[in-house]
């Protein structure tokens, strides 16, 4: 049965009604009762079959290859034999180190291990946008490229990069995201510092930035796609697709 953008507007409208008349509706949870109805149905009777097509034409395209190499002939990476620290030669990014743990409540009470420390310790911005396309709440995914990533492209945020890649001390593109999507017509939704697997992260956290986008909603590029709720929710029952960070800012809506 296909249900009209109309169907959503008039489903989510009934259920505020619905909430106000037992006088349980906060405004404040606006977002949240959107989201509740977005996920109930796909209101744009989409095919699932070609989100997933997209997803696998994205992994084919990518011609990226990780090898092995000694951590010593590591390009722009030094390791400071003094300190027993590996640096990027700019300073940035972030810092290899030892760390001895001790008087823990753990498995055990005291361990070595190396860590990853953010420079600053404020990792980057992870961040997601919102825009209405024909009435119907759709988000911004990228079917982003990790060298770690299992599958090597996993479905993440909008916008997903440390501080020193966007400030490009690699030199390297400017983000378009940011660039064109969170410089204006937008109005915030939630903005938090969260954190990070701290048992192989030390201390770091990203500043999770939810958006709502009141312009012309374009694609940046192949990579990109206009998923509604519903979609992204089935994406993620449907295997190891959806990366850690577009899980996790997604919780905070």
């Amino acid at each position: 049965m296909k249900i009209s953008k109309m169907k959503y507007q008039t489903m989510l409208s009934d259920y505020l009604k619905y909430l106000k008349s037992k006088k349980i509706f906060y405004k404040k949870n606006q977002i949240l009762y959107e989201n509740t109805i977005e996920k109930l149905y796909n209101w744009k009777n989409s095919d699932f079959n070609k989100i997933l097509n997209w997803y696998q034409d994205v992994r084919k395209t990518d011609k990226s290859v990780v090898k092995n190499i000694h951590l010593e002939k590591l390009n722009k990476w030094n390791y400071n034999k003094k300190k027993g620290i590996i640096t990027h030669q700019s300073k940035k990014f972030f810092v290899v180190e030892g760390k001895r743990v001790s008087k823990s409540n753990r498995e055990i009470s005291s361990w070595d291990q190396p860590f990853l420390t953010q420079v600053g310790y404020k990792g980057g911005i992870i961040g997601l946008v919102r825009c209405k396309i024909n009435y119907i709440p759709h988000y911004l995914i990228d079917a982003k490229y990790e060298p770690g990533n299992y599958n090597e492209i996993q479905l993440s945020p909008s916008l997903q990069g440390t501080y020193s890649n966007l400030d490009r001390v690699h030199h390297g593109e400017r983000n378009k995201v940011l660039n064109k999507f969170f410089k204006k017509n937008f109005k915030t939704i939630k903005k938090l510092w969260v954190t990070e697997d701290g048992g192989r992260l030390f201390k770091k956290r990203n500043l999770h930035w939810i958006i709502e986008y009141n312009g012309k909603p374009e694609l940046p590029s192949k990579r990109y796609k206009w998923l509604t709720l519903w979609e992204i929710d089935k994406l993620i029952k449907h295997g190891p697709i959806v990366g850690p960070h577009l899980r996790a800012i997604l919780s905070l809506l």
